[in-house]
């Protein structure tokens, strides 16, 4: 077993996981030194916010070591050195290094557990100027929360992960407010009410700084019609006017930034959209239809949801808010891949209750849906995929476009 194939055997989840305490020893003990540190939490827009933020960066001289999740097609994705993934060899080495150094641990890491710890050593050795580093679900209690310097971003705040995190966006903006070090900045998403009053409760008692998203003029920008790349490229540049410490910054970056799977055209009207969470859904409608009404096109949708989402929500959002001529419903390669008869049942139920008639096809794998989408896809329709990163990551690897 080569030490890729040791991380993808790593558990995802674990019943026990090490405290934060326990983490913050295991990076003494690597021996991570690290320089600033920017830490991003939020429910969407986290990895768009990491991209552009770093391409800002990047362009104004620094060096720049990045930690998002999750990855589209290779692991390596997760660990980027100036927006570059790290090596194989980089990747062998340090895995080696870091079994070696935690050995005999009492509990092991989790996949994304290691996989930070793996970063954090890249970055150490790497002679940064800053490290960029995005949570993976939550913030108080996730195991990048383990520095005492950071300049915090927090994204849109919404209905996710609601098992682990709660089950009301007040409790969920607590978790993602968890990485609200004391006498720091804090550069958030002010765009809703119950989040806003968690956020600025917090920052006062940790006597933080905040820098509003509404403090710039975010809805002018012509780069992309996609409100959501609108906001995350926004908080980015309010992060670096703190960084660099100036106002006047370089955007230029942003528009050359290419963030996979974020409203991607891959071929011509054929566009995927990494959407896998209600309120990412929501954004997902009211792009498609600016999309479908600008070019005068019928829809088609691809879409696998996995089975720890709200489906019926997500699907009854989705034909509520789009008139679909065709719906293909697909199942994924991964243990969290939807029943794919649950997915037909479900969206048969939502298309009756919203007075919508659809043709619905299924598919046992993703290669055979999108052969067959691209196959009876005509010019004067649209097709879009969307609903799961794993779907994405699927499209993105057969490399047909």
């Amino acid at each position: 077993m080569n030490e890729k194939e040791y991380i993808e055997s790593i558990p995802m989840w674990a019943k026990e996981k090490n405290s934060l305490s326990k983490v913050k020893e295991n990076i003494e003990t690597l021996e991570v030194k690290l320089p600033k540190i920017v830490h991003v939490a939020g429910t969407n827009g986290k990895g768009s916010v990491c991209a552009y933020l770093s391409n800002i960066l990047i362009d104004a001289g620094m060096k720049v070591g990045t930690f998002i999740s999750p990855h589209l097609i290779e692991v390596n994705e997760r660990i980027l050195l100036d927006m570059k993934p790290i090596s194989d060899k980089e990747l062998e080495d340090i895995s080696k290094y870091v079994r070696e150094k935690l050995e005999g641990a009492l509990t092991p890491p989790t996949y994304f557990e290691y996989l930070f710890y793996i970063a954090a050593v890249h970055f150490s050795r790497s002679n940064l100027d800053i490290v960029i580093l995005e949570t993976g679900m939550g913030g108080r209690l996730d195991v990048t929360n383990v520095f005492d310097k950071t300049l915090g971003i927090i994204t849109s705040i919404g209905m996710d992960h609601m098992m682990y995190l709660g089950n009301t966006v007040k409790e969920i903006a607590f978790e993602k407010a968890g990485i609200i070090k004391n006498n720091s900045v804090i550069i958030f998403d002010d765009g809703d009410e119950e989040s806003n009053e968690v956020i600025k409760e917090t920052a006062k008692i940790r006597n933080a700084g905040l820098i509003a998203l509404s403090s710039i003029d975010y809805e002018s920008f012509d780069f992309t019609y996609v409100n959501y790349k609108k906001k995350a490229a926004a908080l980015a540049i309010l992060a670096a006017r703190v960084i660099l410490n100036k106002s006047d910054i370089d955007t230029e970056s942003i528009k050359s930034t290419v963030w996979h799977g974020r409203m991607e055209e891959i071929g011509r009207d054929i566009i995927i959209d990494g959407a896998h969470n209600v309120p990412a859904i929501k954004e997902f409608v009211d792009n498609a239809l600016i999309v479908s009404k600008n070019r005068n096109k019928e829809i088609k949708l691809l879409i696998s949801i996995v089975k720890d989402k709200e489906i019926e929500e997500m699907f009854d959002i989705i034909t509520a808010g789009l008139d679909v001529k065709k719906y293909y419903l697909t199942s994924i390669d991964s243990y969290r891949s939807n029943d794919i008869k649950k997915l037909y049942n479900s969206l048969n139920i939502l298309l009756e209750k919203n007075k919508k008639v659809a043709e619905i096809a299924c598919y046992n794998n993703v290669e055979e849906a999108l052969s067959e989408a691209e196959f009876e896809k005509r010019d004067d329709e649209i097709l879009f995929c969307v609903g799961s990163l794993y779907l994405i990551g699927e499209i993105l690897k057969d490399d047909r476009f």
